[in-house]
Order: structure tokens, then sequence, then C-alpha cells
């Protein structure tokens, strides 16, 4: 039901002069609690450095938010104190003099302002006949005097959350939408059927950036009120400067942080319902709820939210694909030295609420067409937290037609993983020189089978301990990184013509000169290749005619990016355009014809410790010449 508010009284002009009650020894800032943060913002408070939230009773003290860090500007203000928000030395030094007054910056002179006393907090409220106010919009709405309506749902996600000690887990999140007028929250009340402040410590509700908009810390039964004995229990968390504008969708998410030191074993927690309480721009207060407190049907209902708290936090392992693996696309090759480090698929694993050492893993992987694992790929690793590991072992499985595959084994590895972070697991291998097109168009991909037996888990791929030397148990799943195409001949190479300077006549010895410019352009497949800025390397070439001499003049690409010393730098996909300037030379009575037989390229560069690896491409690029 909405209530309105009606504001009465008269104007009175004041200052207060209080002194400060508690001796500040520590610093405070947004986040803090405790005491010292319940004697600050009395003192604030009684000095006239407003805090609306907690004069409104919307809040109540010992939370340090952004209105109480609004208040210390205003006091640091004016006692002629840097305005930070933060209550270090000079701040602390000041209310421990008992200085909590509101009084003008030294210097200045102060004429005291009229305030309606019986106005609520955070409200601005306009006089009436000089002595009668109406209740006017909250602090932060942009829409006065509209009157408005919130609408709140369940959003999807988190669900089936699995929550254990001493770790912080989101378990609910709401869709709230505005009508006409922006909202402000208040607050976020919440039913749950078990009593939680036995198993967590902080409920911690967040805006849509992740950013805390309201918090309750050190969680006890005070803060909940048991609406059904053992069976539902309502908390209600102040949210602060938050608010919803007309029309806009946004959402809250609700984090429980849970105790390290509690061993109970709950079970399934439910969220029975939520109510969110906001006031519109006539000062009207709305409260929506979703649940109906009652969990019949589904683990995770329309209006309810389910999760599961394992109090005695046993690790597991959780493995997965990692978004950055390599799409389904071409894989270069060289025509005459190996292709070093092919990324042939990325996998995620976590250690979830305890540390563990990864100590081994088995992968396959699969070929199909021209080439099998052992022909294509040589020293098969896994780089996985800074560490390097070399295959121990790899074996070919029984090929079917064109299709074939080997186990890949590694073992003796101690590959720290921290609790609940995903680390992520590359596969590389050294692909084999691809001579005569022997390899060209052969299929890979590798698979990470994940499973564990025994209870007690007895093994397990992967195979990771705790701390204690116990086997982890794993999700059973597969995973299979994407097809990837092996090509020596997947680079276009396109000939963009030939232009001609102008003739150069030596009249003493007869002999003729002429520049000519070819033009070409490349594109590069899957992974990046290399062109030596060595014109007559990188460009094979033969003749026809009596000329006397054909030399390279100068030779350049389009775009300069990645370019360096020895080579021209083409990125995955990219295209460039290259220009090559030769010099031809003989009697005016011989002629000739110039042929560009082949764009050469590589998978290296010498920049990198090898040699600039050389490949071909067959062009009809031609100059004809004294013509």
């Amino acid at each position: 039901m909405k209530k309105f508010l009606i504001a009465s009284g008269v104007a009175v002009l004041a200052f207060a002069s209080v002194a400060a009650a508690a001796t500040f020894t520590a610093n405070l800032t947004v986040g803090s609690t405790g005491a010292d943060v319940v004697a600050l913002q009395n003192a604030l408070i009684a000095g006239g450095f407003h805090i609306p939230a907690i004069e409104s009773g919307a809040a109540s003290t010992g939370y340090f938010g952004t209105q109480t860090q609004s208040a210390v500007k205003l006091y640091q203000t004016a006692h002629s104190i840097p305005s930070t928000g933060f209550v270090g030395p000079l701040t602390r030094a000041a209310l421990n003099s008992g200085s909590v007054v509101a009084t003008c910056p030294a210097g200045q002179v102060c004429t005291p302002v009229a305030t309606v006393v019986t106005c609520p907090a955070g409200y601005t409220c306009t006089p009436v006949g000089g002595t009668v106010g109406t209740v006017g919009a909250p602090v932060g709405i942009a829409t006065p005097g509209v009157v408005g309506t919130l609408a709140v749902s369940l959003w999807s996600t988190p669900s089936g959350i699995v929550a254990y000690k001493g770790q912080s887990y989101d378990v609910s999140a709401y869709k709230i939408q505005a009508s006409a007028s922006d909202m402000a929250i208040q607050n976020l009340t919440l039913d749950f059927d078990v009593r939680l402040w036995l198993y967590a410590s902080a409920i911690t509700i967040k805006d849509d950036s992740g950013a805390v908009v309201g918090s309750i810390t050190n969680l006890s039964s005070s803060n909940f009120s048991e609406l059904t004995v053992g069976s539902d229990y309502r908390v209600s968390v102040p949210v602060s400067g938050y608010v919803v504008h007309a029309t806009q969708t946004r959402y809250l998410t609700v984090n429980v942080s849970f105790l390290p030191t509690s061993d109970r074993s709950t079970g399934t927690v439910t969220v029975l319902q939520a109510q969110i309480r906001s006031v519109d721009g006539t000062g009207v207060t709305d409260t929506e709820h979703v649940g109906t407190g009652t969990t019949v049907g589904a683990v995770n209902g329309t209006d309810y939210r389910q999760f599961s708290y394992q109090g005695n936090g046993a690790g597991s392992i959780i493995v997965t694909t990692d978004s950055s693996s390599p799409a389904t696309g071409l894989v270069q090759l060289s025509t005459s030295a190996q292709t070093n480090g092919v990324v042939l698929g990325i996998f995620d694993i976590k250690s979830q609420n305890a540390p563990s050492t990864l100590r081994s893993l088995t992968l396959v992987v699969h070929t199909s067409g021209p080439a099998t694992v052992a022909t294509l790929f040589s020293n098969i690793q896994v780089k996985i937290g800074g560490l390097v590991y070399s295959a121990n072992s790899i074996t070919a499985n029984a090929q079917v037609g064109v299709n074939g595959s080997s186990t890949v084994v590694f073992n003796n590895m101690t590959v720290p993983l921290p609790a609940d972070t995903y680390i992520p697991i590359t596969v590389l291998a050294n692909a084999s020189v691809d001579t005569n097109g022997t390899l060209d168009g052969t299929v890979a991909s590798t698979t990470f089978a994940v499973s564990s037996t025994g209870t007690p888990v007895t093994s397990a791929n992967p195979d990771v301990e705790d701390q204690s030397y116990n086997i982890l148990a794993v999700n059973t799943a597969t995973f299979t990184a994407n097809n990837l195409t092996f090509t020596g001949s997947s680079v276009q190479a396109s000939p963009s013509g030939v232009t001609y300077g102008g003739l150069n006549n030596n009249t003493t010895t007869g002999s003729t000169t002429q520049q000519f410019t070819f033009a070409f352009s490349l594109t590069a497949g899957n992974n990046p290749i290399y062109v030596s800025s060595d014109q007559a390397v990188a460009i094979s070439s033969s003749t026809s005619g009596n000329l006397d001499s054909i030399s390279p003049v100068n030779f350049s690409d389009s775009d300069t990016s990645g370019d360096a010393t020895g080579f021209f730098y083409l990125a995955p996909g990219q295209t460039k355009t290259f220009s090559a300037i030769y010099s031809a030379s003989g009697l005016s009575s011989q002629s000739g014809v110039f042929y560009a037989t082949s764009i050469n390229y590589g998978t290296t560069t010498a920049a990198t410790g090898g040699t600039l690896n050389q490949s071909t491409i067959q062009n009809s690029l031609k100059a004809i010449l004294f013509h």
C-alpha cells in the first residue's frame, strides 16, 4: 500500500554544537563498519551534517556508505580540512577535540540557514503558506512530482550455485524496471528458509556494474526476524544512493559471504521471496515482492532461488573450454621448416573451494586426412600456470580409414592451482614441414575427457591432489577443441599489374635503361606469415630475351604494421600490397621479358632466432621490356 507523507511545522534558524562522544583512533572510509562508524555517524548528525538514510530510518548506523562520506566532506570543509571524505589523522584530531559543529571555515562569515525541522531526512520540502510544507522528491530523483511504480522479477542467473565455507557467491539476482518516475531504492528484504547467520557472515547487494550499493556484515540473529520458526527468516538490507531512472531496467544481485569456520552442512538453501522498497518522484513508497514464500515444484522456481551449501569445504575440480581456444580455421605450414608453437586448443581448470596441485592429465589428439598425429606433430606440450610440460608419452590408437588418434599423457607435474580461480591449459605442438604438399588438408582436433572413479576418488583425469594428497573429484564431461585444417598452400597471392618508367638512353655506349614496377597482394591464412625484405629472396624470377641485366631497386609493402628489420609481417587474415621496382639495361636493339615466378614467404622469421622459411606461390606476373 502506498502512503503519502505530509510535513508541517515552523521554520527555525539553528546551528548545532555537540561535542564528540567518542575518541577516534582508526582511519575510516567507505566500507568501514563497527562502533567507530556508529559514533562518527551520531556525531555528524548531531552536529548538523545530515545522513538522510539514517535520519529517515531507512538505514541503521554502523556502515560507512556514500551518504556518510558526503557528510564527512561537509564536516571537513566546515573545519578547513581537505574535503576528501576520508577520516584520517586531521579529521580524527578535529573530532577528538570535540569540534563537531557546523562552524564557518576560517576567514569566512556564515549566515544561518532556515530549515524545516519536520521535513523527513532525504526529502526536499516546499513551504506552503509560510509554515506548512509538502514532501518533495527524494535526493537523486530527476522526476519530482511524478508518480511511479517498480516492476520486479527474479532474474535467470545465478542459479543452482554450490557454495562452500569461507567463500562468497552470487546466489540470486532481480530485474527491476521503473515506470514513469525515477525510483530511489531504499532496501532489499529477503526471506531464507534457514538460519543464515549460522553459515554466513555478510550479505552484499551489488548493482549492474558490480558496485556495492548495500550490505550487512557480522550477521547475527538480531539482523533477522523469525517469521515461521525453523523455516522462514527475514533480513532487510539497506540500499544507498541507487536510483532506477524512469523506464530504465536495472539488476540487483545478492551476494552471500560464508563463514570460514562453519562445518554445518545444510544442503539446500532457499531464498523464499524478496521485497524491494522504493520511493517515486512524489515521495510515495512502493513495495514490490517476488516469491510466494513456498517452494513447490522445481529446484529453482520462477519466483524463488535455491543454492547448495557444503559446509565441510571439500575441494573439487572443474574443467571447461576456454573462450579463447582457436576457432575452426586454417593453420599455415611452411614448406621448408617446421612451424613451432601451434595452439591446438585451450581448456580451463579450477580448483573449487580449496587450493590443490595438478599432477597429471591425458589428452587425445585426432587427425583425419593425409597425415597421422605422429606425421603431423612433434613435441606436443601443455602450458599452464606459467609452466610448460612436454608429453611423457604419445601412443597411437587404432586408425580407421583416414581417421586416427593418439593418446598424449603428461605426468610428473607440480602445477599449483589456487582456490576458485580458472587457470588456462594451452595445448601446443610443432607442425612438420609440408614438403611437396603431403600434409596439405589434414584436419586435427584435441579432446579432453574429464572423469573420476571411486568414492572416495581413486583415479581421475586430470589427477589433482589436495594438501592431504587426496585425489579430488572432477566434473565428468568431454571437451573437444575446434577442428584446425593444416595447409601449405592457403596463402593467396594476386598480381596487381606492371607499370613502366621512361627509357634512359646512353648515347656514348648506345645502351638503354628502363625501370619497371610490378605489384602483388598477399593474404595470410589462419596464422601469421613473414616475407623477407630482401627483394631477391622474396621474389623468384626468370627472364627471356637478350637483355644485359635486370637488377632489384626497391621493395616495400603498403602497411608497415608489425614489420621489422629483415622482414615484412602479415597478421592472420591480413592483406598487404607489395611493390617491387627493377632496373633493366641493354642495347636499344635488345628486348626481353621478366617473369615473377613465385612469391616466397615463411611461418617464422630471423628476428625470433630462426631463418626465414621459404614457401612458394606460382604467379604469372611478367614485364615486357624495350618493346
